[in-house]
């Protein structure tokens, strides 16, 4: 037990659950570098420990570059619960290890799920999202931190770095220009940043339950849209993404404009373009090797639908995306 779990953070867990854990169980991760583990308690529960690693600082927008006294995911977590949306339930924080305790979901993803309990359960997470953007502002974190030119531009460099071939990549730098202009100017709300099927969990008792929220900014709400109508993790069709949105603006009040979230699609699944390359190609994690084609499909169908004043820069991106990218 040693190995996967330090002792200190055993004794921790031990001393807030008031149980002896009897063994532990490694989780898979994400993209991410935060570390989870099952806690298996003698009375018959089980916890998650999650140990929030601080991410290399190279891979984050500056504004992500939290010092080692902030934990977001624990601020989130706790704007979010006072909102009575479905978030884990926190049992314990250990801000100078970094330690986190908190509820276990299961390991049920959206994801996971047959298409059509998926589709629905799609609908419900829409929901959840329009109140997530109907949030008021406050000035906890998240409304410090805006999907300004810095940060758009930081994760299309990112883009030109990984996805794009070495040949193509000095005409795209100021061809990109444009996209980050218009999206930096486009009104905001709160967003979760990651909102797509990996990061939705059903409960033990079938409750949808929202995950994975620490770099929470104040953005576009068409970037949450773009992440879950456009997720590179499950198929949807065109017909069920019309439907979905729908929904999102029946409860939202208002229906994103379709120029708005292609400059979002594009920006985002660049984006997660060049994240799968990278976790694949340089990290060498073939787990994510199939998602690339999905994500490049994804803003190559988005392309079509930017403002008039973009064409060129899609004409450019669609050269760049269906040549051989290796």
């Amino acid at each position: 037990m040693g190995e996967l779990l330090p002792e200190a953070a055993r004794s921790w867990i031990e001393a807030c659950r008031k149980s002896p854990v009897v063994s532990v169980e490694t989780l898979a991760g994400g993209a991410g570098a935060r570390r989870y583990l099952r806690m298996h308690l003698a009375d018959g529960a089980s916890v998650i420990w999650m140990h929030a690693v601080s991410e290399a600082a190279e891979l984050l927008p500056p504004a992500l570059r939290a010092s080692p006294s902030q934990l977001p995911f624990v601020t989130m977590t706790e704007l979010l619960a006072a909102a009575d949306l479905p978030v884990p339930e926190l049992y314990a924080v250990a801000h100078d290890k970094r330690w986190v305790l908190l509820e276990d979901l299961g390991d049920q993803h959206l994801c996971d799920l047959p298409r059509a309990e998926r589709v629905a359960r799609q609908r419900e997470a829409l929901e959840l999202l329009a109140r997530v953007h109907s949030l008021p502002p406050g000035d906890s974190l998240p409304f410090t931190r805006f999907f300004d030119q810095e940060w758009i531009r930081f994760e299309l460099a990112h883009f030109v770095e990984y996805g794009v071939p070495p040949a193509q990549r000095a005409r795209l730098v100021g061809a990109l220009e444009p996209l980050v202009s218009e999206i930096a100017g486009l009104p905001r709300s709160l967003c979760l940043r990651d909102f797509q099927s990996q990061n939705l969990m059903i409960d033990a008792r079938g409750r949808l339950r929202i995950l994975d929220y620490q770099d929470a900014l104040l953005a576009p709400p068409e970037l949450d849209l773009a992440a879950l109508l456009y997720d590179s993790y499950v198929e949807i069709s065109d017909d069920e993404r019309r439907e979905l949105l729908a929904h999102y603006a029946s409860f939202r009040g208002e229906s994103p404009e379709p120029a708005r979230l292609a400059l979002l699609v594009v920006q985002r699944k660049c984006k997660d373009f060049a994240r799968f390359r990278y976790l694949t190609r340089v990290k060498h994690d073939a787990r994510f090797a199939p998602y690339e084609t999905a994500a490049r499909l994804a803003v190559l169908s988005a392309l079509p639908s930017l403002p008039v004043e973009l064409r060129p820069l899609g004409e450019t991106l669609a050269q760049t995306l269906r040549s051989d990218p290796a």
